[in-house]
């Protein structure tokens, strides 16, 4: 029996389009599959943002846990007390720079008063150019040659030097009236002594600077409180 040799290859040619046709088949249900799968993950993902972004809301909504407010308040304990000692360090620079300057004003008045062998004084003073009794210290004082003795810069009477308001809040008291002198010598006849307090009060401890007769001039830590 003789065959067709087109009949056969027509008969190969069909088996391989249909082998063709499977295998393009299994490809387009694998890639089906494929994003199924990649579909579900997707899905799996958006669900599980989802419930974190539910969780943290609702966390947000609930507010502070008990533990969170406990360290904030532990933290505010800790704030609170670093804050009132650096206060009450700052206060007392502020009072030891103010007795430094007056210190320096009463020795510096002496060695003049021994280097020009004339009477020197210090008073109080809010213009630079003249004694005020009436005024504070903590307006300002001066350092001036004091010729006659008489607490007034007179005429021909030289400044020294001119101490400027002190803008912090302070008191400031001397013991022993309204100026302090040194004679040629170096001595004091009008000895006593400096405060220095906050004006606000409080419980500080004063600072002080003393002048003894013979004209030594000391800072100190008062005693009490202001």
């Amino acid at each position: 029996m003789s065959v067709c040799p087109g009949r056969l290859k027509d008969k190969y040619f069909s088996r391989e389009n249909a082998a063709a046709d499977r295998s393009a088949a299994a490809d387009r249900s694998a890639a089906a599959d494929r994003s199924a799968a990649a579909d579900r993950s997707a899905a799996a993902d958006r669900s599980a943002a989802a419930d974190r972004s539910a969780a943290a809301d609702r966390k947000c909504s609930n507010g502070f846990t008990l533990i969170e407010l406990m360290i904030s308040l532990i933290l505010m304990g800790l704030l609170v007390n670093l804050v009132i000692p650096f206060s009450s360090v700052l206060e007392t620079f502020r009072l030891d720079y103010i007795n430094q300057r007056l210190y320096s004003s009463a020795v510096l008045a002496r060695s003049e008063a021994i280097k020009r062998s004339v009477n020197v004084s210090v008073c109080q003073s809010d213009s630079g150019t003249a004694c005020d009794g009436q005024t504070s210290w903590a307006n300002g004082w001066v350092i001036f040659v004091d010729i006659n003795d008489d607490n007034v810069i007179d005429s021909g009477e030289e400044v020294i030097r001119v101490y400027n308001e002190i803008t912090s809040p302070v008191d400031i008291e001397w013991s022993n009236g309204n100026r302090l002198t040194f004679v040629p010598r170096g001595s004091s006849g009008t000895a006593g002594n400096f405060t220095v307090c906050p004006d606000r009060g409080g419980t500080p401890t004063p600072r002080q600077v003393t002048v003894s007769g013979t004209g030594l001039v000391q800072r100190s830590t008062g005693t009490g409180s202001c």
